[in-house]
Order: C-alpha cells, then structure tokens, then sequence
C-alpha cells in the first residue's frame, strides 16, 4: 500500500516569547492515495512550487507565488492548531497550520478578527504587503490598518513593525493622498514623530511641538508654566506654532529648510529597500518617477530600483531643540507675567555652532523667537471694535424719545432739594479700596493656602500634610492675587518654603490676622 510521510518545520524563534522551541519532524497519519482530500492536494501543489528545493523557505519570490496560488483559497477548518515562527511561511506550516490560518484569513477577509496566534497575523500581513487577495493598494492598506485596530492592544509588537511598513507602502506603491493626511486621518502621529517634527503646515503645528518635544533636551511637559493650566499649556502651543513658522521662514530666506538645522542630508543616493525585515518580493514594476512623501523628503525610482539620500540627525539636535522650547517658554513667560523667570543659556550649543553659522547665527535664532512670540502677544490682546449702521439708527432713535420725554415740563413737581456731598478724604478711600482686595484675597484662599501663607517657611510641610504638590499650591494662590490683586506675591525659595515678595508681606500677614 503507497503512503506518504508530510513534514512540519518548527519555528526558529518565536515572535511571542524570543525563544528558542524544541525542533520536531513527524509522520502524518497515514493515508490512502485512494482517499481524496482536495484540500490536501492543494497545500502539495502549493509546496511542489520549490520542488527543486523544498527547504527553501525563506525565498521572498517562492512566498509571493505560493501566496498568489492560494489567493481566492477560503476555508471552514473546524480545528485550531496553535503557531509559533519567526518570519512564518506557507513552506514550513503542515496541513493544520495552514487550514487554521486559511480559515482564519476567510473570517478576517470578512471583516471578523477571530483570536489567533502572532505568527499567522504576521503571514497575513506578509501577503497584504504584496497586494495578495485585494482588488488594489488602498484596498489592502485599508485591511492593515483593521488588523492593527484589532490585534495591536494584545500583540504590541504589531506596533513596531507596522507604522514602518505604512510608510514603505505609501513609497512603494506611490499612493494618491498625501502621506501626512493618511497619518492624521487614523491617527497615527504618535509613531512618526521624527518624520512630522518638521512638517510646516499649519494644521499639524500642534503635533509638531509633541513631535519635537520627544527629540528635545529639555522636556516642556514638565515645566511649571506648561503643567499650570490647561490655558497655559494651549498658550506655549499657540506661540511655539509661531515660532516653528517664524524659523522655518528665516531658514527658506536662506534657501534652506528648517531640518537642515537638525539632521544632515548628504547629495549620495543610497538603494532603498520596501518593507525590511518582512517577507516581501517587489512584484510590482513602475514607471520612473521621483516620490516625495514629506517637503524635503523624496525617493526616486529608476529601472525599478528606488534611491534615496542619505540623512542622518546631527549630534546637537537634542540640545538644540531643547533651547529653542526653552528660550520659547522663557519670552512666554516673560509676556504672560508668570513667575519665576526662566533663561534659555546659549552656551549648551558648543557643538551646533559650526553646523548654525552656515545657516543662521544663534543671535538670529533668539531675536526670531522673542519677535514671533511678542507679535503673537500683540495680536491676542488686539481688541476689534465693529461698528454696526443698524445699531447706531437704533440707539439714535432711542436716544431722541428718551429726550422728548425729558422735556415734557410737569409744573406741579416741586424741583428737588439739594444733597449736601459727604466729603471723603481721598486716602481714606483708597485705603478702602486696598483693605476691601485683600480681604477678598484671602476670603478666596482654602485652609491649607491660608496656613501655608501664615508658615511661609513651613509651606512644603504644609503641602504634604495636605496632599498637594508644593509647585501646585504655589500657582493656586498666585492665580488667585493675580485675579483679586493684579499680581503674582510670592516665589518658592531654595529651602522648599515661600518667599513671600516684600512688596506684599505686610498685606498678606494683616489681610490673614
């Protein structure tokens, strides 16, 4: 009697765990040639593809042909057989792997996301990758982007391998829209943040300073100003857009663009290869064309072959981006009245100097950020007064009745007597006025704000007897003099304790008596 003997390869590594699982080699149950197994004879046919050399498993070209043989494949396995493997392909999987994955892969095609082992969402990825089973690109970009939705919360590792094929796909098959809009419209710009720090239009400002905050020396999330408020933090996001347009006009005034200043672009053209570490065979031939995904970024197609110049960031792009987010905050500061003062020390950019002075000098640099913050100051508190022709008719016409009625003489009122005016010394009335804010003041204040002002030196005990950060104490009560009395009155000295300003000692300590 004629049997066969089917071979299952395990994986070299797994995707889940990293190690190393025990290799085996088993003979399936033995079956007659007699009994026909349609399905079987596909997965032979499939795999007789690299007849020549059955051990050739990780040949990108053999994936992409065995891939398209079983495209319109669907199956109803009724079993599920677990799968782990490092690059998994269609040539290494036995007959119940490969029925658990195209019964899998038919749900999915359907919109059904089933649970399921890493290893087969990588293959299916591997076959959208080369368009496999979808009428176009979009088509099979629109199915990444649901695997990512559906699986990425289980396997985080999808997420360090798809926001880089996302991006080859948009270089590869040289998609219609535009890259950042893609990004934008599924929400994606947290994985690209090198690649978008640069990006100058104007919706993506607000982006741009996440972006450039993640590559920067000094770290804004954490500064007082910027975590006092949520209006503060849309402030120095608001002047830090202007700041990144004023930059990015002062370097095109140069005939450069504001990256030069950060990543160095050589004129040597390097080969570009699509979707690294997956299992990719480029199928497609294009014509010659030059791609460009972001301003300043293009890749150039020749004879099927896709070129690009080599960048790389310079070494200063941290502290250089850290200073120009500090010396932003520090001229914000000084225009919004928050206290304390900060100071943006240009001598942190030793290293950037010489790579600066072919472009912009450091002076010019400062000078565009202090202009680009004040001009922004000056246009918020720029008040507009509209005048309406139909409202003055009307308040003219109001005003003549008002005067008809007025002058309507009734002989039988007596004129009124005359009030004697009570004189008031006019210190005595701004004495008043004084003693009536700062008793405002510190009607406004809570109990641990009150105790802290009275203790100025025990003001850090005060805040953690209280459950509050001694910074955050610290801004609430300045917030409320700055509502009552006009003005911020204290600071936070070097010994954790409040350094109330001596303009204010006095009103503070009698106001809280």
């Amino acid at each position: 009697m004629d049997i066969f003997a089917e071979i299952e390869y395990e994986p070299a590594v797994s995707f889940e765990t990293g190690v190393n699982p025990p290799v085996h080699s088993r003979a399936s149950q033995q079956v007659k040639i007699g009994d026909a197994d349609p399905v079987r004879q596909k997965f032979y046919d499939m795999r007789g593809m690299a007849s020549d050399n059955p051990y050739m498993w990780n040949d990108a070209r053999l994936f992409y042909k065995q891939a398209k043989f079983m495209e319109n494949f669907v199956d109803d396995f009724e079993n599920y057989t677990e799968f782990s493997m490092h690059s998994p392909c269609f040539q290494r999987m036995g007959y119940e792997r490969l029925r658990t994955y195209f019964t899998w892969r038919t749900a999915a095609r359907q919109g059904e996301f089933l649970p399921i082992c890493l290893s087969y969402i990588f293959l299916y990825i591997y076959e959208l990758l080369a368009c496999v089973g979808e009428e176009t690109p979009q088509h099979a970009l629109n199915q990444l982007l649901a695997l990512q939705n559906a699986y990425a919360e289980k396997f985080p590792a999808l997420n360090n391998y798809l926001p880089a094929w996302f991006q080859d796909f948009y270089i590869y098959y040289d998609m219609p829209t535009g890259f950042a809009e893609f990004a934008e419209k599924n929400n994606l710009y947290e994985f690209y943040s090198e690649i978008f720090a640069f990006e100058t239009t104007a919706e993506t400002y607000g982006r741009t300073l996440s972006a450039w905050n993640k590559f920067s020396a000094y770290d804004i999330k954490k500064s007082k100003f910027f975590t006092a408020s949520e209006e503060n933090a849309k402030l120095f996001q608001n002047c830090f857009a202007a700041v990144f347009c004023a930059l990015s006009t002062l370097c095109e005034t140069k005939n450069f663009h504001i990256k030069d200043l950060f990543i160095r672009t050589s004129t040597e053209e390097i080969p570009w290869v699509p979707f690294r570490r997956a299992i990719f065979h480029p199928w497609l031939k294009q014509p010659d064309r030059t791609i460009e995904i972001l301003p300043g970024e293009t890749f150039r197609r020749t004879n099927n072959n896709i070129t690009t110049l080599y960048a790389a960031p310079y070494s200063h792009r941290k502290e250089l981006m850290g200073f120009i987010i500090k010396k932003t905050e520090a001229v914000v500061r000084a225009c919004s009245g928050f206290k304390p003062k900060i100071t943006a020390d240009p001598s942190a950019l030793i290293k950037a100097r010489t790579v600066l002075n072919e472009i912009v000098t450091i002076p010019e640099i400062e000078t565009t950020i202090e202009t680009a913050v004040a001009e922004f100051f000056k246009e918020k508190n720029r008040i507009i007064v509209t005048v309406s022709r139909k409202n003055i008719e009307r308040i003219r016409e109001e005003a003549e009745d008002i005067t008809e009625k007025l002058a309507v003489e009734d002989e039988t009122l007596e004129p009124p007597q005359a009030v004697k005016p009570q004189y008031i010394p006019k210190e005595s009335a701004e004495e008043n006025i004084r003693v009536n804010i700062w008793v405002n003041f510190a009607n406004s204040l809570t109990a641990p704000e009150k105790t802290a002002l009275q203790q100025p030196s025990n003001a850090k005990q005060v805040a953690d007897s209280a459950g509050i950060m001694l910074e955050i104490l610290a801004d609430s009560i300045n917030e409320k003099a700055m509502d009552t009395i006009g003005d911020s009155i204290l600071e936070i000295s070097a010994d954790s304790g409040f350094e109330i300003y001596d303009d204010y000692k006095n009103f503070v300590f009698s106001s809280l008596a």
